[in-house]
């Protein structure tokens, strides 16, 4: 592909909800990440797409562009928003006749009537955050006659029923009934608490079920019927009243559809909450519904309270450990009066961790609040103690999972099957996606104390860690293997299970269980750029006894990995012997190679050459007949960093056929970067450039973010060899920002440089004298190492610099062949 073509702007496709989809995965965004980055929740992004709801221009413009399209695809968010514009326009008349005219007859009735036979309660503070779901129920209300709205306990389901039926009032000539149904023990008692709050008598000659439909019968009536979870065997009666009264229109609230004819399910989500991934945003997350609320009700009780820079990102840590749940906040608001918001979300968490969270932690002490609603754990038992015992057990089993499961995961450990997955879906105490299982972290905290309560918690561990130790041991192979996509996509999305599990074993002292996952996983680790991470935990689990030796020779040459990059090299030597040695104690060939080859890659970085190909030379010798690719690659780039460039191009093109023949993905993509700067340095730009964007795309695919800026890096270099210098401003700036962002000095030495050659190379003296000495101070903090190349590229452009100005023209400063 031509450089123009993979510049040239996308077609979008021809439905906004499409183009929004194709925008979003080209972003590589879910749902509920572009939700929590808009201030939308994952199924109002889901109704965008699929045409339900339509697009705010405004909302679209201020907060969709500028996550979804880059700033210089000013052609892309012209079509976009036309897109939007055209959605609209075609359903203005739909438009028309829905919200704005209901409450243009809302308003007409509201003068022309009397008041109502039966009004709800007055809401006491007004609902917060829930502006869009109200006026979507309050559309649903004019074409629907029986509406369920469903949910997970402290979701808000109550109050959002109330706030609908107190708008929507006006549009029913007897008014709106508001029935709580939670203290009715059983369906025979149903009867009696409709005909006390519809305040009717039966005659002698009626039944109570036939007193109640004589009366809806001829009635225009809004019936909000609350928590009818625990009596759906009572359901049909709503059926019946339905079938009688023609204008009767129900409005329900269960935490499990009634499954009855003509139901329409309405499932309401927790409250947007931040994104703790990007940098905290005062106006962006005061305007999260989550913070609204939270907001609104500590300044409730405390008027002093305000949102500030200094407490936006507990309070925001607060709400995603809360859930976005509006009971759960509102509880969370009362502590507030007491605590530091750093203080509150660090003992929650700490809780949590501990299987601690007392039903009492989170409480609400007002005498009007019904009980069910004083505590956080009391709304979830109320969902719970409907469970059958065999149902709850497994329940209890799938808090020991952290970030969801698979449903084969869920299996093994939990012995939740796929009834039992799709009875707790329909309690809505867990929610099943695309073959995964997912507990808000509320409910997932009770599940979890349960089991510490019932003194279960030590044995489900247990099995997680050694489910996931076995799980460790196929994404070992998986991640070397023809699949390595697949198997690095599955394992980010369980890595918060595969930590727990670790550090679970690691804190038992299980040394052969953490040494197996630690183990097994360190290749992900250096893969995706967890350096820090994956030492503490090898470092830790290394440090326990086990009867493993396989195990810890594997976590031993792990651990080397991290310490070389940590500049460690004591520790590095330490590992790698006591490595060696294990493997020839078990006579393991390839386990030998493995760690001499890796002695190597010390002896490069400590620019001991001549050692690093001895040690390289020896690992293909001992290893005869395996795989030699790696160990062929870094000799060319021995001969790169030694300014042999025909010898690195021999071995690198030697390890790129092994690696193609090998069907190793990564692998390949590793030595495509290196052999495509080979060509570069030797003035073969086309093929290099292939070779580049072929790395590149290999990376994005694996989700290698480790080395994906190296690519990167060496593109910014090839479009400065062509002479293109923006866009090896904009890829250099790429690659050196997320060297910053982890903190990796080698390379930001080398993306500093490269930015010092395109300043200079645009005539900008001064910038490019800054951006070299900020990378030559860095390298000089580095303990590894100058090579000769590096030397080279150093000298000549501070030799450049210190020419006359205008001298420096393109034609004698661009890298020479060889140089």
């Amino acid at each position: 592909m031509s450089r123009s073509q993979s510049l040239a702007t996308p077609t979008l496709p021809d439905t906004f909800g499409a183009a929004l989809r194709f925008l979003r995965k080209r972003a590589r965004l879910t749902q509920e990440e572009l939700g929590r980055s808009v201030g939308y929740s994952r199924e109002q992004i889901a109704r965008l797409e699929n045409g339900s709801r339509l697009p705010d221009l405004a909302v679209i413009a201020a907060l969709f562009v500028p996550i979804l399209i880059g700033e210089r695809e000013r052609a892309l968010v012209e079509q976009f928003l036309a897109l939007a514009g055209r959605t609209r326009q075609s359903v203005e008349l739909k438009i028309t006749q829905t919200t704005e005219t209901h409450i243009e007859l809302v308003r007409e009735t509201e003068i022309a009537a009397d008041r109502p036979r039966y009004c709800p309660p007055a809401p006491l503070l007004p609902l917060l955050g829930r502006q869009i779901e109200v006026e979507e129920l309050l559309g649903y209300l004019r074409a629907v006659r029986l509406i369920t709205i469903v949910g997970a306990p402290g979701i808000g389901k109550t109050r959002l029923a109330l706030e609908v039926a107190n708008i929507a009032l006006a549009q029913f000539a007897d008014g709106a009934v508001f029935i709580s149904l939670a203290e009715v023990q059983s369906a025979a008692d149903l009867p009696y608490t409709v005909l006390r709050h519809l305040a009717l008598t039966p005659s002698p000659q009626q039944s109570p079920e036939d007193a109640i439909l004589d009366a809806l019968a001829p009635r225009r009536i809004l019936i909000v019927l609350d928590n009818c979870e625990h009596l759906l065997e009572g359901a049909t009666l709503f059926a019946d009243w339905l079938a009688r009264a023609p204008d009767l229109k129900l409005l329900c609230t269960s935490r499990t559809p009634l499954d009855l004819y003509g139901e329409h399910e309405w499932p309401l989500m927790p409250l947007a909450v931040p994104d703790l991934a990007e940098p905290p945003n005062l106006e962006r997350w005061r305007r999260l519904p989550s913070m609204e609320l939270l907001q609104a009700r500590a300044a409730a009780l405390d008027p002093e309270f305000t949102l500030t820079e200094e407490n936006l990102l507990p309070l925001g840590s607060l709400c995603v450990a809360l859930d976005g749940l509006p009971l759960a906040l509102e509880l969370a608001a009362v502590r507030l009066r007491d605590q530091a918001p750093a203080q509150l979300v660090q003992q929650l968490l700490t809780l949590r961790g501990h299987a601690q969270l007392s039903s009492t932690w989170l409480q609400q002490t007002r005498r009007n609040v019904a009980e069910r609603h004083r505590t956080l754990e009391a709304a979830i038992e109320w969902s719970v103690r409907l469970l059958p015992p065999d149902v709850r057990e497994c329940f209890d089993r799938l808090g020991v999972f952290t970030g969801g499961s698979t449903e084969t995961a869920a299996a093994a450990i939990a012995g939740a099957g796929p009834t039992t997955l799709g009875h707790l879906a329909r309690a809505n105490l867990i929610r099943v996606d695309d073959g995964r299982v997912y507990l808000l972290e509320t409910i997932r905290s009770f599940a979890r104390e349960g089991l510490a309560t019932n003194g279960r918690l030590h044995d489900a561990q247990l099995d997680h860690a050694r489910y996931y130790a076995a799980l460790a041991a196929e994404v070992f192979a998986g991640l070397r293997g023809e699949e390595q996509a697949v198997w690095m996509a599955r394992t980010i999305v369980d890595h918060d299970n595969f930590l727990a599990a670790a550090r679970w074993a690691i804190a038992e002292r299980d040394g052969e269980l953490a040494v197996a996952i630690t183990g097994r996983l360190w290749w992900f680790w250096y893969r995706r750029g967890l350096f820090d991470l994956a030492r503490e935990l090898l470092t830790e689990a290394l440090q326990l006894p086990s009867g493993d030796p396989v195990g810890r020779a594997r976590a031993l040459n792990g651990l080397a990995s991290f310490c070389l990059d940590a500049e460690d090299y004591h520790a590095n030597l330490a590992c790698h012997q006591e490595g060696l040695a294990l493997y020839r104690e078990l006579n393991d060939r390839e386990g030998i190679a493995t760690v001499l080859h890796n002695m190597g890659l010390t002896a490069i970085i400590l620019g001991e050459y001549d050692r690093a190909l001895e040690l390289l030379q020896e690992s293909v010798v001992v290893n005869e007949g395996g795989d030699q690719t790696s160990a062929w690659a870094h000799m060319g780039l021995i001969a790169q960093e030694t300014q042999a460039l025909p010898q690195a191009r021999h071995w690198l093109e030697m390890a790129y056929q092994g690696a193609m023949d090998a069907s190793d993905g990564w692998m390949q993509a590793f030595v495509m970067n290196y052999l495509a700067d080979v060509l570069r340095e030797m003035g073969e730009l086309d093929a290099a450039g292939d070779l580049a964007q072929d790395s590149l795309r290999r990376f994005t695919e694996l989700e290698d973010s480790y080395y994906l800026p190296d690519t990167q890096l060496t593109l910014a270099q090839i479009a400065m060899d062509r002479g293109d210098l923006e866009t090896a401003a904009t890829l250099a700036d790429i690659s050196r920002r997320q060297y910053e962002a982890r903190g990796d000095a080698a390379p930001l030495a080398s993306a500093l440089l490269v930015e010092a050659e395109v300043a200079m190379l645009c005539g900008r003296r001064d910038e490019a004298s800054g951006l070299l000495e900020r990378s030559r101070a860095l390298r000089q903090t580095i303990s590894r190492v100058v090579s000769p190349r590096e030397r080279t590229q150093y000298e000549r452009l501070t030799m450049a610099l210190c020419r006359p100005e205008g001298t420096e023209g393109a034609a004698t400063f661009l890298p020479m062949a060889g140089g």
